[in-house]
């Protein structure tokens, strides 16, 4: 039997539909009240023939991976589990979410796969969780993470979670970490992916200056498995298909989702006054800002990141940035 955590999410439905696929039990840990019908809906658009017969093997389990009664029933008879729960926020009022579903969620379930005496765990992290390398060079998975206003604290509760992997893999838990550039996939509008293809679809006029890394959500699945299936263990790959500035990425989603391209540079001093701006509203509303001052920072910035070590590990041609656009592009229209 082989556990999900984050079933529900953007890499944990992915995660389902491949497994499933390939014939393997899986048991998928969720909330009570998290949105399976959504997770059907996107069976169905990458396999609209089959999608709903897989969907049916589903063996859904009502839990939570801060709930430990719970997370131990869960992983009864489970051989193999993928850790893909957790929060991405950038809002300084997630604080303290961030670091229970991040960093107690991940002791949590490695405590619990200890405990069943699973053969290997794959824990989905970020590149939030990697230290940036210098201007011009690439980053790769011996940049370390560094507290500095390079890093949020999202990163910083990925990091924590890392070590919580690898301190279970001192104590005799084969594991695989990996770290996923922005995903693109299908997702719903107030996920963070979401947020972005929502974006990308719409149009905008303005774009940052920066550079950042993408991959196709189907990458990261075909990615996850392959490393659990192999002998590799105690490890941790990038997973990224394309490194690009923020221009080209909206003038290719223009030029996809039939919008205009975006024309003025948005500057430091205007992101600033924007998410004060964005602050200033959430505050009077009750609503969580659409920027917030790290991800105003992180959008102009320059980030690139490698991906030759997976390139060697596994057998895996990444989808381009385009050509993963333009698949998606029907689940939004």
């Amino acid at each position: 039997m082989i556990l999900v955590t984050g079933s529900t999410g953007i890499v944990g439905t992915r995660l389902l539909f491949d497994l499933i696929k390939s014939g393997v039990q899986v048991r998928a840990l969720k909330r009570k009240d998290s949105d399976t019908a959504f997770v059907k809906r996107v069976f169905q658009f990458y396999d609209s023939q089959n999608g709903e017969a897989f969907f049916s093997k589903i063996e859904w389990f009502d839990g939570d991976i801060t709930d430990i009664a719970s997370l131990e029933q869960a992983f009864i008879g489970v051989t193999h589990c993928y850790h893909s729960a957790g929060l991405v926020s950038y809002d300084p009022r997630d604080t303290e979410k961030l670091h229970e579903l991040n960093t107690e969620g991940t002791e949590n379930v490695v405590n619990a796969a200890l405990e069943a005496g699973v053969l290997k765990i794959c824990h989905i992290s970020s590149i939030a969780a990697l230290g940036r390398a210098k201007k011009g060079t690439f980053t790769t998975e011996k940049n370390y993470w560094n507290r500095d206003n390079n890093n949020s604290l999202y990163g910083l509760t990925k990091f924590m979670a890392e070590r919580e992997v690898w301190r279970g893999t001192a104590e005799g838990l084969p594991a695989i970490i990996v770290n996923p550039s922005i995903i693109l996939g299908p997702s719903k509008p107030h996920q963070s992916s979401g947020m972005l293809m929502s974006l990308l679809r719409k149009g905008v006029a303005f774009y940052p200056k920066g550079i950042a890394g993408y991959v196709d959500v189907r990458d990261v699945s075909k990615a996850c498995i392959s490393l659990m299936n192999s002998p590799i263990e105690n490890k941790r790959y990038i997973i990224n298909a394309e490194n690009l500035n923020y221009k080209t990425l909206l003038d290719t989603a223009a030029g996809i989702f039939g919008n205009s391209k975006p024309k003025t540079r948005l500057h430091p001093w205007m992101l600033s006054l924007a998410w004060i701006g964005a602050r200033g509203w959430a505050v009077i509303t009750g609503r969580k800002p659409k920027i917030t001052r790290e991800t105003a920072r992180s959008v102009s910035r320059e980030n690139t990141f490698s991906n030759s070590k997976i390139v060697e590990a596994i057998p895996i041609n990444f989808v381009p940035v385009g050509e993963a656009l333009l698949y998606y592009r029907s689940f939004f229209d």
